[in-house]
């Protein structure tokens, strides 16, 4: 069976992280904090999946209203309204298209009704590591490479996080990556001086590899280390940038 034909039972996550309509938000950002984890499935009183809170959704709304907001609303107000779900008998084809059509990390999984788990896009990075997709990274990669400079404030970054809606920068010092700010970092900035310097938030978790790479050793690397972005560098250069929706598209055209 080809890698894009294998279930997604084969490679989702159980045992999920959910918040009720009434759990606050305050609630839920530290869910997402502590677990490091990039969306809440919102379930009614029934363990039905009703809606989705990202990480994406409370840095916004932080940034537009004040931490207050945070403590005096809950899920329910700020969700997204019918998530986008599959089952457990969807090909991982399927699955990595509909994240690359919505630009979204993750997928619910649902069963007769119920959530039954989540696949998201670090497990689709494990399918291309036991496929051995031996391409290279630079025939993945993404060229435009978004970055900020360690001395630049924080202020500056959540700014280019929101209105460029993209989920990270790759941090640079002398204009070599030294690591990532990502909505991570922004949400647990809440409450920071807007001066704050990238050089005290940024996680230096980050892989440079070269554009001949196969795919699936980046895929092995990112999976047993944790790290969620690769730059990949051509003598010296970085030239382009692989995330899990790279590793998406990878499944997607399986």
């Amino acid at each position: 069976m080809s890698l894009g034909h294998h279930p997604v039972s084969m490679y989702m996550s159980r045992g999920l992280e959910r918040a009720a309509l009434d759990t606050p938000l305050q609630t839920a950002a530290a869910q997402l904090s502590s677990r490091q984890i990039s969306a809440l499935p919102i379930v009614d009183a029934r363990g039905s999946v009703v809606g989705v809170l990202s990480r994406s959704d409370l840095v916004h709304h932080a940034r537009l209203h004040g931490d207050a907001a945070l403590a005096a609303q809950t899920c329910g107000h700020l969700m997204t309204q019918g998530p986008l779900v599959v089952e457990p008998t969807t090909p991982l084809r399927d699955a990595a298209r509909i994240m690359m059509d919505h630009r979204i990390h993750r997928v619910f999984v649902v069963e007769a009704g119920a959530l039954v788990g989540v696949l998201s896009t670090k497990d689709l990075s494990r399918a291309v590591l036991d496929a051995r997709v031996e391409t290279p990274l630079a025939t993945i990669m993404t060229p435009a490479v978004a970055t900020i400079r360690v001395d630049q404030p924080l202020s500056l970054a959540m700014e280019w996080l929101d209105r460029a809606q993209i989920s990270g920068l790759i941090v640079v010092e002398n204009e070599w990556p030294v690591g990532v700010f990502t909505q991570i970092e922004a949400l647990a900035a809440r409450g920071l001086a807007p001066a704050t310097p990238i050089d005290e938030l940024y996680d230096a978790a980050l892989l440079c590899l070269p554009a001949e790479t196969p795919v699936h050793r980046a895929a092995a690397q990112c999976w047993r280390m944790d790290v969620r972005r690769i730059v990949v560098s051509r003598a010296r250069d970085f030239v382009g940038v692989v995330s899990g929706l790279d590793f998406a598209a990878v499944v997607a055209g399986a």
